[in-house]
């Protein structure tokens, strides 16, 4: 099979970023499969252009076997303004010439929708060169719009995307939905159940079994300095964005200061539109017992992970994740990494609670928060790695990469072999 992977924001794991098709795709060359993926050189992450120099307007480079196709896209450095869809335009506009222009024809074109212009960007190609076209939805737009970014229903920006969406579900041969639930609020959309296939997110085993990249200089000084002071170190990775809730870990950092927790100190590594805010938070609160720190490559990742005791997960309260559930990358790297979790999460599927491998409490409430991640220190350090090793054995069994990659290639209809 030859596949085309048209996914704005793939990243390998030199850059920060998700890794997914990176991933997926590495597990299916071994299966002799040839895998591209159309992405951006300029980090949605880093708000930086790291793949394209001087004028170029695109590059093919051959990664592990994979081929990326890096295309410019405008940067944007601030919220979610109109440069930011200025940039998701621009990505779309570029790769259907680049996808013609190819002269090998793909057999499927896997697109993917942290926005929904790929998919149609993926459907028109498909059409364009005679494959067959699957829909990968990762966020439910324009739903996520209406209950975590405060737009009407009634708006134009909804219902033109509502039709958008509705076109695409119904082009597709297949939709690949990453959360458990999402099927439902398809078929009421009249997608028949038949063609939606649930494949949540995973994670690499190779990629956090082996030794990994070394956190960035600065990052790995200010955890040894935590540690010579004797700190209790729990982390936050990921994007700081308007559905993560971060104010609710500040907010219960506060409440551990306040107390005389002093052992307790938080480390949030990552970027996004809040993070400016968050940081003068903190400043204005005058917290101690926080570092920010920017966002570091994926691989890097297990060895942070390896450097702290704890981590932490927290979402907003919403209606959306109660009904269709959540599909969160950094869960996989906490639970793979062995590292017990508060999960502040209020959704249909809770792989924390289900695994034994951390503490559940109710999202956006710093008071339950300060209290299990009490509860955590307090345990001895045998019983964290029993917790630790539940969440590792749980994501090995469900949500490997290589387990996944399979069930990817039976959706395909290229069903893997087995040594």
């Amino acid at each position: 099979m030859n596949l085309w992977v048209i996914n704005h924001y793939a990243t390998p794991p030199d850059t920060p970023g998700l890794t997914r098709h990176f991933d997926f795709a590495t597990e299916s060359i071994k299966q002799g499969h040839q895998v591209s993926i159309f992405t951006s050189g300029f980090n949605h992450r880093t708000r930086k252009e790291e793949r394209l120099q001087g004028k170029q307007v695109y590059r093919r480079e051959n990664i592990s076997g994979i081929e990326f196709i890096w295309v410019r896209t405008p940067p944007y450095y601030g919220g979610n303004d109109w440069r930011r869809v200025l940039n998701m335009l621009s990505y779309s506009i570029s790769v259907i010439p680049l996808g013609i222009g190819i002269r090998k024809r793909p057999d499927v074109i896997l697109a993917s929708s942290p926005h929904p212009f790929s998919g149609l960007v993926g459907y028109v190609l498909a059409k364009t060169r005679g494959a067959r076209f699957v829909f990968e939805v990762r966020d439910l737009w324009p739903q996520t719009l209406v209950d975590i970014g405060g737009y009407s229903n009634q708006s134009l920006v909804v219902r033109l995307l509502r039709a958008l969406e509705r076109f695409l579900y119904k082009k597709a041969e297949k939709t690949v939905v990453l959360h458990p639930r999402a099927s439902d609020y398809m078929e009421r959309l009249g997608i028949p159940a038949s063609k939606i296939v649930y494949l949540p997110n995973g994670v690499s085993p190779d990629l956090f079994s082996g030794s990994g990249a070394k956190i960035p200089r600065e990052l790995d000084e200010i955890i040894s300095r935590l540690r010579s002071k004797g700190k209790w170190l729990v982390a936050y990775l990921g994007a700081h964005g308007i559905a993560n809730a971060l104010d609710t870990i500040i907010e219960s950092a506060k409440l551990l200061q306040d107390q005389g927790a002093d052992s307790v100190h938080f480390l949030f590594v990552g970027d996004g539109p809040e993070k400016e805010r968050l940081v003068e938070k903190t400043q204005k609160w005058g917290l101690a017992n926080i570092n920010f720190y920017q966002s570091i490559p994926k691989d890097a990742v297990p060895n942070l992970l390896r450097a702290v005791d704890a981590t932490v997960i927290s979402w907003k309260e919403s209606d959306l994740y109660q009904k269709y559930g959540i599909s969160t990358n950094k869960l996989w790297d906490y639970m793979i990494c062995a590292k017990p979790i508060v999960w502040a999460i209020n959704t249909v599927d809770d792989p924390v609670a289900e695994s034994g491998c951390g503490i559940t409490v109710s999202p956006e409430n710093p008071e339950e928060m300060a209290k299990a991640i009490m509860e955590l220190s307090s345990l001895t350090d045998d019983q964290r790695q029993q917790m630790g090793k539940r969440g590792h054995d749980y994501v090995m069994k469900y949500h490997s990469a290589p387990v996944l990659a399979s069930q990817l290639l039976e959706i395909l209809g290229y069903c893997p072999f087995h040594e």
